[in-house]
């Protein structure tokens, strides 16, 4: 595997990517907020050995540029991954698979809505997109009470509690990846991102952007993968993601939480390319 680690202006703004090659059908990988292409560090070895392997800093995150005042929106996003994905397709390519953890996965399905035939199957983990937020919570992001919670949540105590509630068994993650991921999580920056996020809430969400109805139309597989003790989304919610997209299976990683590709890498991995492969 020879990864090309690089940066490509999409829209205007650098983003950070990676590529693995090879001549396998193209999987794109998509992380979720406060976190970078680096949460899959664990499974990118394990895919590439089937897949040509994309994974892309979103804006706002990781070591894409962080435009505090960009227009952030489903829309944005999706006109991002779309420009990534037509710029790094080869002549002759087919089938492009996708995967999304947490916010990921919204954007992910944003993108197959917005820009149809995008993606020929899709893994949605943990997924983002279907929790009712109250209008209220848009008010952690008004300027005194966020100089506040930014300094709060860039601490070490607090950050680690945080991230360590994304595990079921902490200690079932490599180490050095664990520490990783946890220092990115902890970047100022990108938690300027979240209070910008959250401040366009409206054009962030899938059914305010009346998107969530759309979900009917997709025609395209999708496995739906989450774990049994996520605490940040609640188990429950995959099954109202099964329900409203028609051609979905469900798979629950037993004693896991919100993230199974750092606590069950092997069996994430294994899991993800029997589905987009089709392999029983």
């Amino acid at each position: 595997m020879t990864e090309n680690n690089g940066t490509i202006v999409l829209g205007g703004h650098r983003h950070r990517f990676l590529d693995t090659g090879g001549s396998g059908p193209i999987l794109f990988l998509l992380h979720g907020i406060s976190c970078s292409l680096d949460f899959f560090e664990q499974v990118i070895p394990l895919l590439s050995t089937s897949f040509r392997v994309l994974a892309l800093d979103l804006l706002g995150f990781g070591g894409s540029e962080k435009p505090g005042k960009a227009p952030y929106s489903l829309e944005l996003y999706s006109s991002l991954i779309n420009e990534f994905l037509a710029k790094k397709r080869n002549p002759g390519d087919s089938d492009v698979y996708g995967v999304g953890h947490s916010m990921g996965g919204k954007y992910l399905l944003a993108t197959e809505i917005l820009f149809p035939g995008t993606f020929s199957r899709l893994v949605l983990s943990n997924t983002d997109g279907f929790l009712d937020v109250p209008g209220w919570i848009r008010g952690i992001s008004l300027p005194g009470i966020k100089q506040v919670l930014k300094k709060v949540f860039t601490s070490q105590t607090v950050a680690s509690k945080a991230f360590k509630t994304a595990f079921h068994d902490h200690q079932r993650v490599n180490a050095e990846s664990y520490q990783k991921n946890l220092t990115i999580s902890r970047d100022k920056e990108a938690i300027e991102t979240v209070m910008a996020l959250n401040r366009n809430f409206k054009h962030l969400d899938l059914s305010r952007t009346g998107l969530r109805p759309q979900l009917k139309r997709l025609t395209l597989p999708v496995l739906i993968l989450w774990g049994d003790h996520d605490q940040y989304i609640s188990p429950s919610v995959a099954l109202t993601v099964q329900k409203e997209i028609s051609d979905s299976k469900l798979y629950i990683f037993k004693d896991c939480g919100h993230a199974p590709m750092l606590e069950y890498p092997e069996p994430f991995s294994r899991t993800v390319t029997r589905f987009l492969l089709d392999e029983q």
